[in-house]
């Protein structure tokens, strides 16, 4: 498998890195900041990016009350089926799970038993999973990568699971692993007796209602690549979702008011034990944080990388915040736009 393909479907790295900015930098593009500011600062990047997919867009809500409000520029547009990748999906599966009685200290051996060849399930609980210590190995680096080829959640976890070792013992370390998330969407199946897509309908059909399963047919940017280099529904439960930023935001904005999201980030050591360690890489229940994001206080920060394009959702100082390229910008630049859009953002309603 190529280097590329290797990461095609890593949602963040193992240390969920966000490049740290000059301050005084992220001031001086702020003053006088109003809404063309956003967009000026959008149409500067593109225009210095050789890439003709090149497009960028960025997104603010407030509350699910409020309109968001969405700047784009290059080939991307507002109301876009994007590929919303690990960012929007694992936080709503994580909240789905606690909405649903899941016990986060079960044993997964339930369902996964030893017996039938999946390693240790007996000492692997659920808060495991949702806090990536399983020790279970990301598929993504184990199965072929091509538009032709069909990876279901269960095939994900014979490959990457069943009759494997694990990286390490559960719960004494951290390793970013989509069969994670496809072993929580197959729990939430046998203990809901409903489909993941049914319970995504269930929970934000209403406030989200253009988020739904790729089906390889959206209106998507007119930058994403073409044909996409791996088959749309590889990601599994954990990132094959489609919308608009949008509902994106609508989704992470909602669950953040709901009692459940302070569970979710009161950060947690690898076994499952809450944390009070301030850091740059805050680990959480289907979520990551910063506990001083670009000097701007406690954030809850996803960033997705998908291969052929990148992503970051997250809530900061009360806002949900998202930016979304539809070409291969890299995680590292496309963190260093967002935090600076941020503070514009920021500075508008000041």
């Amino acid at each position: 498998m190529s280097t590329r393909s290797k990461t095609i479907l890593t949602g963040v790295t193992s240390r969920v890195l966000l490049v740290a900015l000059n301050l005084g930098a992220c001031f001086s593009i702020v003053r006088g900041a109003n809404t063309d500011s956003v967009s000026a600062e959008l149409h500067r990047y593109v225009r210095t990016d050789t890439n003709t997919d090149a497009g960028i867009l960025f997104g603010r809500l407030d509350s699910t009350a409020s309109a968001p409000q969405i700047w784009t520029t290059g080939a991307i547009e507002k109301d876009n089926d994007l590929r919303l990748g690990c960012p929007t999906a694992k936080p709503c599966l994580a909240y789905i799970v606690l909405k649903e009685g899941v016990n986060l200290a079960w044993t997964i051996d339930r369902w996964f038993p030893e017996d039938s060849g999946f390693t240790k399930s007996r000492s692997i609980t659920v808060k495991h999973l949702l806090l990536n210590s399983s020790g279970i190995q990301d598929f993504a680096q184990l199965v072929p990568m091509n538009p032709d080829s069909i990876v279901s959640p269960a095939n994900s976890i014979d490959r990457a699971y069943r009759h494997q070792p694990l990286l390490f013992e559960p719960g004494t370390s951290f390793e970013y692993s989509n069969t994670n998330s496809n072993i929580v969407g197959l729990i939430l199946e046998r203990h809901t007796g409903k489909t993941v897509p049914q319970l995504f309908r269930q929970y934000f059909g209403v406030l989200a209602p253009s988020i739904r399963p790729d089906d390889g047919k959206g209106a998507y940017p007119r930058g994403y690549a073409n044909p996409w280099p791996y088959h749309w529904s590889s990601p599994g439960f954990g990132g094959s979702s489609i919308g608009t930023a949008a509902d994106a935001m609508r989704s992470l904005t909602y669950i953040a008011s709901e009692p459940e999201f302070k569970l979710m980030t009161h950060w947690y050591n690898t076994d499952g034990s809450f944390s009070n360690e301030p850091g740059e890489h805050l680990l959480g229940l289907g979520i990551f944080g910063n506990s001083n994001f670009s000097g701007l206080g406690e954030a809850s920060i996803y960033e997705g990388d998908m291969g052929p394009s990148q992503m970051i959702l997250a809530r900061i100082k009360g806002s949900t915040f998202c930016i979304y390229s539809s070409h291969n910008i890299g995680r590292v630049k496309l963190g260093e736009l967002f935090q600076r859009l941020v503070h514009v953002s920021l500075q508008m309603t000041k």
